[in-house]
């Protein structure tokens, strides 16, 4: 999978900061030993991903749901005053 060259990832950023001989052979062509490690993270942060998008979609729904039920205690109260 590559990647658009214009921009930079934290994992490239990392490996600069961390071993500046170890990003430049990455960007010279040259396999990392740790490609199955950034694999399974790229992987676990994709399902974390999902699961907060989840997340938020069910808060989303709970807060409608919260709002029609104020509503309708609102409009019980009120159609009560008004048959009195």
């Amino acid at each position: 999978m590559r990647r658009d060259s214009r921009f930079i990832s934290a994992s490239e950023i990392g490996t600069w900061c961390y071993c500046k001989k170890a990003w430049h052979l990455s960007h010279s062509g040259y396999p990392c030993s740790l490609t199955e490690e950034r694999a399974a993270g790229i992987r676990y942060h994709k399902a974390h991903n999902r699961r907060l998008r989840a997340a938020h979609q069910q808060q989303a729904v709970a807060r409608i749901v919260m709002l029609v039920c104020v509503l309708i205690v609102i409009l019980l109260g009120t159609s009560r005053l008004w048959t009195q």
